[in-house]
């Protein structure tokens, strides 16, 4: 079974992001598991516009689709941000579900 684990913050001092980091360490799959940082899919602030210029197929968004698709378990630390979730995250799940409608199904 193949494991991906992340953070769903942008922040460098993110409890999520610590949590996440000890699942991955303390992990008794850890050959199995990978452990994405959300800041390492560089990509603009999605809109129509920036979508229609740089397209989905070159930006980090493909990288985490792909990543995505190649795992049977996601474990994300979701960080609260006024109430819900962070902009980071919301910009790369636009970016992805442009390129994979159903980001997490196979």
């Amino acid at each position: 079974m193949k494991i991906l684990a992340f953070g769903a913050s942008s922040s460098r001092q993110s409890i999520n992001k610590s949590f996440w980091q000890l699942y991955c360490e303390f992990s008794g799959r850890r050959q199995r598991l990978r452990c994405l940082i959300l800041m390492n899919f560089d990509m603009p602030i999605f809109s129509e516009d920036n979508r229609k210029e740089r397209g989905c197929s070159r930006s980090g968004a493909k990288r985490f689709v792909d990543a995505i698709a190649q795992t049977d378990v996601i474990v994300v630390s979701f960080a609260e941000h006024n109430g819900s979730y962070s902009a980071a995250y919301k910009n790369i799940f636009d970016w992805a579900s442009r390129i994979e409608k159903a980001v997490y199904q196979k």
